[in-house]
Formats: structure tokens, C-alpha cells, sequence
């Protein structure tokens, strides 16, 4: 049956019914997952994929984890060189396959119809600890990845729908935290299982050649629109960078930089991340996959809302980098923090595009994605261990012109969940004493930049702090003008006396009593400012 068979009404109901199923798969992990990072922050995506690994259709999940699943599905299959068969299901976290980092394990499931893969069904999850150096297995400090964990290439882990025990003891003896591990990856695996039939049962209604003809015409149909869009914007190269705070708050050598090239043409958006400095011995590292992802994201945004998110987008975009690079490291460089420099590199895509489209774009926002701070309590004697990952450490968006920024609002490209305070006290010895608005931490301007937040937290038993911050050196930028927002600040107040920690932070001894007081950037502001104040509502 050729595309012209199915017409293109049919086409977008199909093409819904895709993203429902996505939906429904990321919420099924979420309501079975044990750790709270994935139960509350909704650190997990998922997504259903063509036969060419292209998306039919994905989660209203975490935007910077989308085109990982595209790119990290195809090099798992590939890799694992065997054919897949019916209830088989590939696991991996390993870098080199397209995992973000190693605290996400990507599943990847096929859709079988009368003995032939038609579809796959893709998810990811952050886990809460893989080994390495520091509990929560993202330290600040790491040379290389052997510190930050353990990695597993891609591995079959369900075999005709029969979890392979023996594998799964061998994860759950390599982590701090094996209960966990466990219930999230069986709570991934019974996700993937749900998408398969959901998928199937759709299949097997609307016929197989149906199916796949509707699905390449919904796809043509975004590729068109999308390229209609592109018409409308200045061919040319365009190009932004972003700084990246250096280890230490002390430290004034010259910061490493995420930086795009990015052509526009009338059906084609390249960016080429080559301009970046090179690779570092610092977790900030970014795999391929995940600079995809910040370019999809940016591309998805100026495209507009009305043009469906699916694999048609994927065909107006390419990116490339030189290998060796922070956009394109070699393994085993390090990349516990990648997302801070992911968040950048969007910013970077973004702000070429808005140049193309002739708009001035938004100041720069909180300084990079969410900085997640994770406690390891000491455990009691007879206790198992536990580890918290706090992702609501989310900042002020940057204002742009006839608008002021947001106040406290999670990144575009992570879209993370706020953890309940009321979540924290009941399942960790912890007490949030404020949560609150950082007045004032936004740039002045004509319009505003939005403030930050502020969260205090007192820690009731001795444990280990790791900090994944940023913005200390390089705050949100203003525009046009404005001013720049309030750069980050972590204190310990320790009987009575004030420590300052430096943004990124491993495996720092916190005592019981301490107080916590994490303190995000406000986005910068745009325009030039009427008063040189901040905005205080």
C-alpha cells in the first residue's frame, strides 16, 4: 500500500495514537518506579519508532532525552549484531551507545508482526546509583568514566519475555542502592512490555500496510511543514556560544565553551558543534546523541507548536562534530554532568536560529539545565542505604522583548518534576525549612529577567553531598541591554559559621545539624533597564 492510499486525516489520528501510546508507556514506568527521581522528578522518557529508527511518536517527557532514544536505539541494535525476536529487550547506559550518562538505562523493544520488526518501542530512566566514586554516581570531580560507574554494552536482558536473572544480579551487586535498581528497571522493563502490545494490538487493527503507509505520510506531512517554516528564515550560517564555569569558583583560566555553527537553508538546519572546546577531564562532556537532542529541541521551537514532533522534523536536521571535542568526546572521557552543557548547547542552537528568523531571541535563561544536588545519608546500623537526587534546583528564565523572564522555572530541554518537600521528609532524615523565590536574582532590564529560587535544607543525620551547579562564574546574560541575573551561591551553615561550596561538588562530609542553602541564577534581563533595580515581585 503506497502513501497515497492512506489520506492524511487518517494519517494524524495514527500519528496521535502514537503519542498516546508514548504517553501511556512514560506513565506506567512512572506509577511502577521505586526511586523518587523517577516516581516525582519524571526523569524518564519514552518513545515509539519506526523500522529506520525515526520517531512515530513520543512522551510529553524530558525533551533532551527524545533524540537520545532515536540515536541510542539504532547504535543498540546495530551493536548487538544478533536479530531480535518476539519479547526480547536490549539494555544499556554506555556512552559510546548514545546514554546520556551512565544513571540512564535505555531499553529497547521490537514490534513483531508475522516475523518481521516493524517498530520498537524505546525508553530511558535515571537510576539512582551505578557505582563509581560517590553515592548517586555523578561526581563533580571525575577524570574519566571509570569514576562515575559501571558500564554495560548493549545487553539482552529479556530473551521470549523471561528476564534474564543472572544478568540482573549482576547490576544489582554493582550499586549502592540494589533494591532500587531493581524495582526501576523491572518497573522499565513492564513500560516496554505495555508499549509492544499497545503497539501490536494497533497494528494488528488497522492492518500492517496501513499502519506504515499512514505513518510515512504523517511523517512527509511534518517534513513539509517544517520546511515551509524553514523558507521563511534568512538562509545563511549562523553562530552562538555559551561559557562553561570552570571547576573551581578560584579558578580564572579561560572557561571552556560550547559553541554552534548552524546553517540555514529552505530544507535543511545543520549545526556543527566543531567550534566547542576540546574534550575535558571534567564530567561536563556531551555524547553525540545528547547535542542531537539540544538541536532537535531548538529546531522543534522554531518551528512552532502546530507542526507534529515526529521523524519528519528529523529529516530537516543534521549535526555533526570534530571527534575529541566537548560535543563529541572519546571514550572514556567523563560525563556525569553533561547536562549542563547540553542545556547550553540548545541555547546556542536556539539563539542562531532566532537570528535567522530575524528576532532578537530571549536572554540567556538559568545558566544550563537543572543542578540536582544528591545526599547519601549514613545509614543506620541494619539500614540499607539510600540516596536522594533533588532535581527542583531550577532557576529564572531570560526575559525577551515585551516579556519579563519566569520566575523559578525548570529548563526547556529537561522539564523535570519539582520533588515535594512533604516527599523528601517522609522518605529521607531532612527537614526543607524554606523553598521559596529569590527576589532580586533576576537581571535588571526593560523587562526582567526571571528570579531564581532559593531552598534551605537541614540535614538530621551525617552523610555525603554531592553538587551539580552551575552559573557562579558565568551567570545568565542580559540582552539588548539588560543586565545580567544573580549568579548561583551553595553555603553550609555549620554552627553558626558560613562555608561557600563551589558549584560542582563530590563526596563532601555533611554533619548532622548542618543547613543547606542552595541559592540559583535569575535569567537575564532584555532591554535597557528604567532603574537599576531588580525586579523584587
Amino acid at each position: 500500500m503506497c502513501i497515497e492510499d492512506v489520506d492524511l486525516f487518517s494519517a494524524q489520528i495514527l500519528g496521535n495514537n502514537m503519542r498516546t501510546i508514548s504517553n501511556e508507556i512514560e506513565l506506567t514506568l512512572i506509577r511502577a518506579a521505586y526511586s523518587s527521581v523517577i516516581k516525582e522528578s519524571f526523569d524518564c522518557s519514552a518513545a515509539v519508532l519506526g523500522a529506520d529508527f525515526r520517531f512515530w511518536g513520543q512522551a510529553d517527557a524530558i525533551p533532551l532525552q527524545m533524540g537520545v532514544l532515536s540515536q541510542a536505539a539504532q547504535s543498540m541494535v546495530r551493536e548487538y549484531r544478533e536479530s531480535l525476536g518476539e519479547g526480547d529487550v536490549l539494555l544499556t547506559n554506555d556512552p559510546a551507545m548514545g546514554a546520556p550518562h551512565l544513571n540512564d538505562f535505555l531499553c529497547v523493544a521490537p514490534v513483531r508482526i508475522d516475523g518481521a520488526t516493524l517498530a520498537y518501542v524505546a525508553t530511558i530512566a535515571h537510576f539512582t546509583d551505578v557505582g563509581g566514586k560517590v553515592p548517586g554516581s555523578m561526581p563533580a570531580d571525575s577524570t574519566d568514566l571509570f569514576q562515575e560507574g559501571f558500564r554495560l554494552p548493549p545487553t539482552l536482558i529479556v530473551r521470549g519475555g523471561q528476564v534474564d536473572e543472572r544478568i540482573l544480579a549482576i547490576l544489582c551487586a554493582n550499586t549502592r542502592t540494589p533494591v532500587n535498581l531493581e524495582a526501576d528497571l523491572r518497573a522499565e522493563l513492564a513500560a516496554c512490555a505495555l508499549g509492544v502490545t499497545r503497539l501490536r494490538e494497533t497494528i494488528e487493527r488497522h492492518g500492517a500496510g496501513r499502519t506504515l503507509s499512514a505513518m510515512e505520510r504523517y511523517l512527509a506531512h511534518s517534513e513539509r511543514l517544517g520546511a515551509g517554516r524553514l523558507r521563511a528564515l534568512v538562509p545563511g550560517v549562523y553562530r552562538a556560544s555559551r561559557r562553561i564555569d570552570n571547576q573551581r569558583p578560584d579558578d580564572d583560566s579561560p572557561p571552556a565553551v560550547v559553541a554552534a555553527a548552524v546553517t540555514v537553508t529552505d530544507q535543511q538546519v545543520i549545526v556543527d558543534f566543531s567550534d566547542s572546546s576540546p574534550q575535558v577531564e571534567r564530567p561536563i562532556n556531551v555524547v553525540p546523541s545528547n547535542g542531537y537532542s539540544a538541536a532537535l529541541c531548538a529546531l522543534r521551537g522554531i518551528l512552532g507548536s502546530d507542526v507534529p514532533f515526529n521523524g519528519g522534523i528529523q529529516r530537516l536536521l543534521t549535526t555533526t562534530c570534530v571527534e575529541g571535542s566537548l560535543m563529541n568526546p572519546v571514550t572514556p572521557a567523563p560525563v556525569a554532568a553533561r547536562a549542563l552543557v547540553a542545556a547550553l548547547a540548545f541555547e546556542c542552537v536556539l539563539d542562531a536560529l532566532s537570528q535567522a528568523a530575524g528576532d532578537e531571541g530571549a536572554a540567556s535563561s538559568s545558566g544550563g539545565t537543572t543542578m540536582p544536588y544528591v545526599w547519601a545519608p549514613d545509614p543506620l546500623p541494619g539500614e540499607a542505604a539510600s540516596i536522594m537526587v533533588d532535581n527542583s534546583l531550577t532557576g529564572g528564565s531570560g526575559a525577551r522583548a515585551g516579556r519579563c523572564g519566569v520566575d523559578a522555572v525548570e529548563n526547556a530541554v529537561t522539564n523535570a518534576v519539582n520533588v515535594p518537600a512533604e516527599m523528601l521528609e517522609a522518605e529521607f532524615p531532612m527537614l526543607v525549612e524554606r523553598y521559596e523565590i529569590r527576589h532580586g536574582s533576576g537581571g535588571p532590564g526593560r523587562w526582567a529577567g526571571g528570579s531564581g529560587m532559593r531552598r534551605v535544607v537541614r540535614f538530621l543525620r551525617p552523610g555525603t553531598l554531592s553538587i551539580r551547579g552551575h552559573g557562579m562564574q558565568n551567570p545568565p546574560v542580559g540582552k539588548a541591554g539588560g543586565g545580567d541575573g544573580a549568579a548561583s551561591r551553595f553555603t553550609i551553615i555549620r554552627e553558626g559559621e558560613e562555608l561557600n561550596l563551589p558549584g560542582l561538588l563530590s563526596g563532601f562530609r555533611v554533619q548532622a545539624g548542618d543547613l543547606f542553602i542552595a541559592e540559583t541564577p535569575g535569567g537575564g534581563g532584555y532591554g535597557a533597564p528604567q532603574n537599576e533595580k531588580r525586579r523584587e515581585d
